[in-house]
């Protein structure tokens, strides 16, 4: 199995509220039931299994009006922090996950910052995935979420690092580059217009459209479906990573 993670950092223009972040949920497992083939019941997340296990998050034609009322009241309590997440009920390996969260945004380039991370395990052989309905995916994400950063897939912990021990302490070792920038992995937006000339590294240079106007760009490593732990698909991305640096377009984490 190999575990996918895509994660955006975003804006909005007024404090997130829990019916916005409830739409956000909805239409993020919608649209990943569409890009898996899938029809998964999607739970509350809570301290153990059992109780994760209790409270849908959607009944048969709307949201669970209790679910709902419990984010309200803790959103009450720690506003102006928000910080929900769903999952799909599953085995511990092959379990998915969703989780919408306040972030921060040092460099002040988005008010009302917020984190959206999506995690879900693939069998490569079996898996419904393609880099077609992968791109399509995140399309949905930068229609609904706006004043978007950053948007990236990897899998395999591409960008966490790995704790080696040693005699007299430990080394992080990571599969990125930059281990303070943000990482490229199978596929990377960038809120600038780039063309392939720019980056000829990469497998394909998608352009992002409103209307008529090109608002950004996804820059892919690999068409096949990236394996963080595949040696060559480590170095198509970690090749994008340096030449995007070189462009000016690897900010740091903190700039973001």
């Amino acid at each position: 199995m190999l575990t996918i993670r895509v994660e955006q950092e975003f804006g909005l223009s007024t404090p997130i509220d829990v019916s916005r972040a409830l739409i956000i949920f909805d239409e993020v497992c919608n649209n990943l039931n569409l890009m898996l083939d899938t029809k998964k019941i999607w739970y509350e997340k809570g301290f153990s299994r059992k109780q994760a296990s209790q409270h849908r998050l959607f009944t048969d034609s709307d949201v669970s009006e209790a679910v709902q009322s419990r984010w309200e009241k803790r959103y009450k309590k720690n506003y102006p922090f928000f910080g929900e997440g769903i999952w799909d009920g599953e085995s511990d390996e092959d379990s998915a996950g969703i989780d919408l969260t306040s972030s921060i945004s040092s460099a002040n380039r988005r008010t009302n910052p917020m984190s959206l991370t999506v995690e879900f395990p693939i069998n490569i052989t079996k898996t419904k995935l393609t880099f077609d309905r992968m791109v399509v995916f995140l399309k949905h994400l930068l229609e609904l979420n706006e004043y978007c950063t950053y948007l990236s897939v990897e899998s395999g912990g591409y960008s966490f690092s790995e704790i080696i021990p040693k005699e007299n302490g430990y080394d992080e070792v990571y599969k990125k580059v930059f281990p303070d920038r943000i990482s490229c992995g199978w596929m990377l937006y960038i809120p600038a217009v780039l063309i392939p000339e720019l980056i000829p590294e990469a497998a394909r240079i998608i352009p992002v459209m409103n209307g008529e106007k090109q608002n950004g760009t996804i820059v892919v490593s690999t068409e096949e479906i990236f394996d963080g732990n595949n040696k060559e698909h480590i170095g198509k991305a970690n090749d994008i990573e340096i030449k995007l640096l070189d462009l000016g377009f690897l900010p740091l984490i903190t700039e973001l």
